[in-house]
């Protein structure tokens, strides 16, 4: 069930209730004053303000008006003017048309609603001072109406601006999944592609030791020619993925070189442990590449986070699996919710992680500092025969 001070039902009857209010306020303040002692009748003026109180979301405009030209039945009653309930509900009219009304239609009804009880105070009561009095109380009401209108649109204006960064924000971050996604993608090419040739020179060399098997030369043949098909599709198809870029290309990254990469950081002033545990064992290039960029990204977010915070980075080598470990001791962060699971660049990281078939665990240390923990499979070499590679 809604909370009543959010419900719509509740936001109508504000007006109708403060206008009751107003109304019986004003008999209440009339029926108890001992000093003036005057009749009851003279809580007209009161009333009417109450009513008027009632119907100004309808008729904002024109409810200042005739709230400020009250003040005339209350001298045509014979006393010296509003009592402090149809002040009040005088004030809330002018401040209501002046917070809901355009500016210059507002400041219309609040020249004419202060001119009415100015004129009325002027030319009735008996002290000059009690017009100047109702054209303050009227005049501050506007302005406090004015004041209240500008917050309003200001807030509409934020409320804006949020759900248009929260676009943005949603925008960059496909953005991002898709620019790591074309750049696994361009990997996976290089590293297929380049498994996928080598099949089909062993192919080639095999087709050639078996001269007597026309039969399984043509099968072999057509596994070439399926092989060599498929590279082409897979170069049209990634290739566009490619920036043209021209010269030869960098070298891939590969964990038996991170040393040279945590070189770059040892030099920047960043403290750095490399410890390297097991046999070291040759890795597909996939899994290679992903577990150098997982140490990288990690590394990145430890001098976004931590700055040059004193860190440890684990190459875990066990029979079947490679696991990169990434400890830094700087300060502690907040562990990501489940919808929420970090910033981009663990994203990129399970991005990468998953692609290459592995497991990422990310999370704060207890004592401070944080942890990036990947584990990746390392299949068994495949032995082939000398005879087929040197055919």
């Amino acid at each position: 069930m809604p909370r009543w001070s959010s419900s719509a039902t509740a936001r109508r009857l504000v007006w109708p209730v403060l206008g009751l209010l107003v109304a019986t306020l004003s008999v209440v303040e009339t029926a108890t004053d001992e000093v003036f002692g005057y009749p009851l009748a003279t809580a007209l003026p009161g009333v009417v303000t109450g009513l008027l109180v009632l119907l100004c979301p309808r008729l904002p405009e024109a409810a200042a008006v005739l709230g400020g030209a009250t003040v005339v039945g209350n001298f045509a009653l014979g006393t010296p003017g509003p009592g402090g309930t149809q002040l009040i509900g005088m004030a809330l009219l002018v401040g209501h048309a002046s917070a809901v009304l355009p500016l210059r239609q507002g400041g219309r009804a609040g020249a004419l609603a202060s001119a009415a009880v100015l004129g009325a105070g002027f030319a009735f009561s008996p002290s000059p001072w009690e017009g100047l009095f109702y054209l303050l109380v009227s005049a501050g009401a506007w302005a406090v109406g004015v004041l209240v209108r500008r917050l309003q649109q200001r807030s509409r204006e934020l409320q804006v601006l949020a759900a248009r960064l929260a676009e943005q924000q949603e925008a960059v971050a496909a953005a991002a999944t898709t620019a790591e996604r074309a750049r696994i993608a361009r990997e996976v090419h290089d590293s297929v592609a380049h498994a996928v040739s080598v099949m089909v020179l062993q192919m080639g060399g095999l087709r050639r030791l078996l001269p007597d098997h026309p039969g399984a030369q043509d099968v072999l043949l057509g596994l070439e020619r399926l092989g060599r098909e498929s590279v082409d599709e897979m170069r049209r198809v990634v290739g566009i993925l490619r920036e043209g870029s021209t010269g030869d290309s960098a070298p891939q990254p590969s964990l038996a070189r991170i040393d040279a990469v945590l070189a770059e950081l040892r030099a920047g002033g960043m403290p750095v442990e490399l410890v390297v545990t097991g046999e070291p064992a040759e890795l597909p290039p996939l899994v290679d590449v992903s577990a150098v960029r997982v140490v990288q990204e990690a590394l990145s977010n430890v001098v976004r986070h931590a700055g040059a915070a004193a860190t440890r980075v684990e190459v875990a080598w066990t029979p079947g699996r490679v696991t990169v470990t990434v400890t830094d001791d700087g300060r502690p962060r907040v562990e990501p919710t489940p919808h929420a699971p970090g910033g981009h660049g663990q994203l990129h990281m399970r991005e990468r992680v998953a692609v290459a078939g592995g497991d990422l665990h990310v999370g704060p240390v207890r004592g401070g500092g944080y942890r990036v923990r990947a584990g990746f499979p390392v299949p068994a070499p495949v032995t082939v025969p000398p005879a087929a590679v040197g055919a």
